[in-house]
């Protein structure tokens, strides 16, 4: 798990490990992230995001609170 705070200062590194035991109740960001560096054609960067609480004790449940469809055709509006 990936701690990511709002308005925290960079330490050492941009993004840290840290140690948070999941439970129930809890609601967690999951942003899976694609980039392609600059000098490559189609440079740029995807996240997708989803928002989970969650369920169980075993930390093996959850609930998707967003559902929302993944890939870059559901973001694209028509003209």
């Amino acid at each position: 798990m990936l701690c990511h705070y709002y308005g925290r200062e960079a330490g050492l590194e941009l993004r840290e490990d840290c140690d948070t035991v999941l439970e129930p109740g809890m609601v967690v960001s999951m942003e899976p992230m694609i980039t392609i560096p600059n000098h490559l054609p189609g440079a740029g960067g995807y996240r997708e995001h989803d928002i989970l609480v969650i369920t169980d004790g075993d930390n093996q449940g959850n609930r998707n609170i967003t559902a929302f469809p993944y890939g870059p055709e559901h973001l694209i509006l028509p003209a």
